[in-house]
């Protein structure tokens, strides 16, 4: 578990200098992050960052070969705020020029909230049921077993955008930072464990063609 825990911090701090993350996988699979920052608003209040929801995305992928988008920097707008800013618009052109078929978007929840996580698919508009209950046991499996679905958070811009522009799936995943404490690695690791299980299970039965 200390590797585990080495590689999530190394992750967490990597491509400090970049606006934006991003890289082409081999599956049909793309994560996103985009509140991994502290962010200015207009009104000139914060929106607190979202730690390792960056950290999370760069290791999945890194294990199942998908795609990633990862905002790094702030750019005084917020891409799960907006009707379209550049982070938006290099998902679209991902999804567009890789034929890609599930935007997983991470986010942060704080601890006080009443779920271990939470699912959006704009009430199952934004992905198939399947695939949303594919999602769901998988975190079962590794004993997250306090999955909210369409409550509280349906989905953002982000996944509104993917359903009304293109083909592709999307869901809005809202994580409790009780399981994205670097300090307990091992609620960290079953949340990767989950998404890197539901990627293979997801790849293996759409094989590009879904």
């Amino acid at each position: 578990m200390d590797n585990f825990k080495t590689k999530m911090l190394q992750l967490e701090y990597k491509y400090s200098d970049l606006t934006y993350i991003t890289k082409h996988g081999s599956n049909n699979v793309i994560l996103t992050a985009a509140h991994t920052m502290l962010q200015r608003k207009k009104d000139d209040t914060y929106k607190l960052a979202e730690p390792f929801t960056k950290a999370i995305a760069l290791y999945v992928a890194e294990i199942t070969n998908s795609s990633i988008l990862v905002k790094n920097k702030d750019t005084g707008i917020d891409s799960n705020n907006s009707n379209s800013d550049p982070f938006k618009n290099m998902l679209l052109d991902n999804i567009n020029n890789h034929n890609l078929k599930l935007v997983i978007d991470l986010h942060g929840a704080r601890m006080e909230r009443n779920f271990d996580v939470e699912l959006g698919n704009l009430n199952n508009l934004s992905c198939d049921y399947a695939t949303l209950k594919e999602l769901i046991d998988a975190f079962n499996e590794q004993g997250i077993l306090n999955v909210e679905s369409n409550n509280i958070f349906k989905g953002g811009k982000i996944t509104q955008k993917v359903y009304t522009e293109t083909d592709c799936e999307a869901i809005q995943i809202e994580i409790n930072a009780k399981y994205r404490n670097i300090d307990e690695p091992e609620k960290l690791k079953k949340i990767c464990d989950s998404l890197i299980n539901f990627i293979n299970q997801y790849t293996s039965i759409t094989n590009g063609e879904k």
